[in-house]
């Protein structure tokens, strides 16, 4: 987020709070310790959250190792899978082609075997004859049945191996089959485990990412906080000195007129509410933080205008909070217009109601906030809705 904490406007006011009389007096000093002590605790604050987000980041970093190491894991598995995938299918295409050729070879067999037996039976059917006046006939017709005979039981053997080839051929085909589906199943559920890691750490990785720059922005957060509790010591040694140096007693100051004004202020900036006032919980962290004003996203380089008229109390610039305006209402009442790309007023400038203050920047964000002393309210009951 490009506005730092709560921390640095109350600091402000207070310092702007010194120039006039009513707030010269020991109660102003105990206030300032109050406030350091407040920028204390913000600053303890932000140290356990950047503990927090480091220790997430660590986590983060643990995760993605993890699923890279799982990634890789199954990218081996997958390969081993496809290959083996491979060599079965190309296994199963071997199998089915001499399946068919041992059916071929079975079948030209049993088609010999069949012949061989219907001659055999024909010869066996013949009338039988006498052969006492020819001898070798009847010796030349034995050794035909002998040799039929013992063809057709050689033949009988090769239609069985034939067929015992065909059987185991069937067998491995399905087995392979089997070892096939089995293996793409395998495959299949790797690489959902695959793509789902892949996914998981892309989504590990954007969350590391994000906790990155948060922890950028909070030791930035830090930073400035610890350049506002300095600061805050000067004020206070100011303030110790000016009490030494003033004997009167403090003014009072009469009733607001500003008071009178709730919900009744035009937007000072024409846009979308993209953050309200109060407290959130990140959504990566977890950690609750405390917006004291309302953040409008709305046109850049457009008009910031004045929501009352009052004096303009300081101009400046603040990591954070970019260069912003404060108004001084009845030295009661202040608002702050923050992320301006260009001041036009000046401090100590008397300006009317809906007077120009500046443009907003280059992303067409501004924060505004409203201030009663160093009470923070919520700008959404003092604005017209209708008028963002």
């Amino acid at each position: 987020m490009r506005y730092c904490s709560a921390g640095l406007i109350p600091m402000l006011l207070l310092v702007l709070a010194t120039a006039t009389p009513a707030d010269d007096d020991s109660d102003d000093i105990l206030e300032q310790r109050r406030e350091l002590e407040r920028i204390q605790r913000d600053m303890d604050d932000g140290q356990h959250r950047l503990d927090s987000l480091q220790s997430e980041q660590k986590r983060v970093t643990e995760a993605i190792s993890k699923f890279d190491q799982r990634i890789a894991s199954d990218r081996q598995v997958l390969r081993r899978l496809t290959r083996e995938f491979d060599l079965l299918k190309a296994d199963i295409t071997r199998g089915d082609s001499l399946l068919q050729e041992y059916r071929q070879l079975y079948e030209r067999r049993q088609r010999r075997y069949l012949g061989n037996i219907r001659q055999f039976y024909s010869l066996t059917k013949q009338p039988v004859k006498a052969f006492g006046d020819y001898p070798n006939e009847e010796l030349e017709y034995q050794r035909k049945i002998i040799y039929l005979s013992a063809l057709a039981d050689f033949e009988g053997e090769t239609v069985q191996d034939a067929s015992d080839l065909v059987d185991r051929s069937a067998d491995e085909l399905t087995d392979m089959s089997g070892r096939q589906k089995t293996v793409s199943g395998l495959k299949k559920e790797r690489e959902t485990a695959y793509a789902l890691g892949r996914s998981q750490k892309e989504r590990e990785e954007k969350n590391l990412d994000q906790l990155r720059r948060k922890s950028m922005a909070e030791a930035d957060r830090i930073i400035t906080l610890r350049q506002a509790a300095q600061e805050m010591q000067n004020i206070i040694a100011r303030l110790e000195e000016a009490r030494a140096a003033q004997l009167t007693d403090p003014t009072q100051t009469g009733p607001s007129a500003f008071a009178a004004l709730m919900g009744q202020l035009l937007s000072p900036f024409r846009g979308k509410i993209t953050l309200v006032f109060g407290e959130h919980v990140d959504p990566v962290t977890r950690l609750r933080s405390f917006s004291p004003g309302i953040t409008i996203e709305g046109r850049a380089h457009s008009g910031v205008y004045g929501v009352a008229s009052g004096t303009v109390a300081y101009t400046g610039n603040l990591r954070g909070y970019g260069d912003f305006v404060i108004i001084n209402h009845d030295h009661q009442y202040y608002s702050t217009y923050a992320g301006l790309g260009e001041i036009l007023v000046s401090e100590g400038q008397f300006v009317p109601s809906r007077a120009k203050l500046g443009t907003s920047g280059q992303d067409g964000v501004v924060r505004f906030e409203l201030r009663n002393g160093r009470e923070a309210l919520d700008p959404v009951k003092w604005i017209r809705i209708e008028s963002l």
